[in-house]
């Protein structure tokens, strides 16, 4: 049975109606535009292609192809751009550059393999080898086509178990492992309908971007155990829709970046739609962990999740975090997720562990780098079979978690809902049940429209 305390105030008084004119108050950016196509400008492609079979890669999956495709690519760019194509067949390759005014084509029944031997990268900062593909400070660029982009990740996963933990390069650690695609501070950035496939270690990383459309993307990797950070899109920027992308790897499917900040007086990450996504294994839809240059117009809506170990993840710790405020999740249905709500302001090394008594948690002084989360809104969640806790919302004594309503939330957990350090938190005709212990554990916390003994 639900025991109140001094540390507790659950107060169960606002009305729905109360509650529902809170959420309409602030419209969400996702609102002010069409749902499935956000007025985003996409890139301007000259009409020339460029095959990188004409500069003499060859299709056997074990010449080693770099040389030819950088200079395919170098060429198109001499040219004005335009797309260089990857024709049907196996090309291995090391890292390559792309360039402005370009589609990097990957075509139906081609595989680009990425290397897998360490002497074929360099070492781009102590300890760090440079990413496979890579395009920097690039306008109106392209990834696409059917094909597959192939990281062939195992030996880099294996090299890296061993010393997981340590810092990369130091007592016989390997240098940090290159990422599959990184495509920073790029306008225009559109990529569709490839398949990228295990990297070594995050797949897709638009960083510090502007005008982003990324649709109709598979990503897939093996789980943690073996694929170990292997994230699927980690994106941050001004101005970005994510659509039809099914995702299933060993770390975060989407966890947004919010960083480095793309545009002077705006947060890390700004205006993000995120529709029509399939989550499955992997670590969820995240934002974090590390938030200090802030999030602001986040929208997340009609997306599935399946035995993916986190729904919606909001992720930071002490000396990490910053302000991420208007964040918006609608029409989310998930199946045996471990948790279906995370939001941790405890978030170190990896880990959101939390202590088993909440209320024992002491308060430090506020910072610039202190997690803020507010004005958070969860409308129809639907989530059956999750074998752990059915949510966990915790702030820190120093900065609640603030101004969050939850319309239609359906929840079957296996433990208890964890909310502490949060106030202004609203159920709208919620169902939170838990099959070990009481639905909801509320510490030093202001509760309304549910009663935490019964979920309802």
């Amino acid at each position: 049975m639900f025991k109140r305390s001094r540390l507790v105030r659950c107060v169960c008084l606002v009305g729905v109606t109360a509650a529902l004119a809170l959420a309409a108050a602030r419209p969400a950016w996702g609102e002010q535009t069409p749902t499935t196509q956000p007025d985003i400008p996409r890139p301007q492609i000259p009409d020339r292609v460029f095959k990188i079979t004409d500069n003499g890669a060859v299709a056997d999956g074990t010449t080693l192809c770099t040389e030819a495709i950088q200079k395919t690519i170098d060429a198109c760019a001499q040219a004005g751009g335009g797309t260089v194509l990857v024709p049907a067949g196996k090309f291995l390759t090391g890292p390559i550059k792309l360039t402005s005014n370009l589609n990097f084509k990957v075509d139906e029944g081609a595989t680009l393999l990425i290397t897998d031997d360490p002497k074929n990268f360099k070492l781009v900062k102590p300890n760090y080898y440079e990413n496979c593909i890579s395009a920097d400070n690039c306008h109106d660029l392209m990834i696409s086509g059917t094909g597959t982009i192939d990281g062939q990740g195992k030996a880099w996963w294996e090299s890296y178990l061993p010393h997981k933990g340590q810092r990369p390069g130091v007592s016989g650690a390997p240098p940090h492992r290159p990422h599959l695609i990184v495509i920073k501070k790029c306008t225009r950035l559109l990529v569709q309908d490839i398949l990228l496939t295990r990297s070594p270690m995050f797949h897709l990383i638009p960083e510090a971007c502007q005008d982003v459309v990324i649709q109709d993307v598979r990503i897939q990797a093996p789980g943690t155990g073996s694929a170990p950070n292997t994230d699927g899109i980690d994106p941050s920027g001004i101005n970005y829709f994510i659509t039809r992308c099914k995702i299933s790897t060993g770390d975060d499917n989407i966890a947004l970046k919010p960083v480095e900040i793309a545009v002077e007086g705006h947060p890390a990450c700004e205006n993000f739609l995120i529709t029509d996504c399939t989550f499955g294994r992997g670590h969820g839809m995240s934002i974090g962990g590390q938030t200090p240059g802030g999030a602001k117009h986040i929208v997340v809506r009609n997306c599935t999740f399946q035995n993916t170990d986190n729904g919606i993840r909001l992720k930071a710790g002490r000396g990490e975090g910053g302000v991420c405020e208007d964040l918006t999740y609608e029409n989310l249905t998930m199946k045996e997720v471990k948790y279906p709500i995370t939001f941790s302001s405890y978030y170190a090394n990896g880990s959101s562990k939390l202590p088993a008594d909440l209320a024992s948690i002491a308060p430090k002084p506020m910072s610039a780098t202190t997690p803020v989360w507010k004005n958070i809104r969860i409308t129809n969640l639907t989530a059956e079979d999750s074998p752990q806790n059915a949510g966990i919302m915790v702030g820190l004594p120093e900065a609640h978690i603030s101004d969050v309503v939850l319309t239609n939330v359906k929840i079957e957990g296996k433990n208890t809902f964890r909310i502490a350090f949060a106030d202004g938190i609203k159920f709208v005709n919620c169902e939170i049940t838990a099959k070990n212990g009481p639905p909801l554990e509320v510490v030093n916390s202001q509760v309304e429209g549910i009663d935490p003994s019964t979920g309802k």
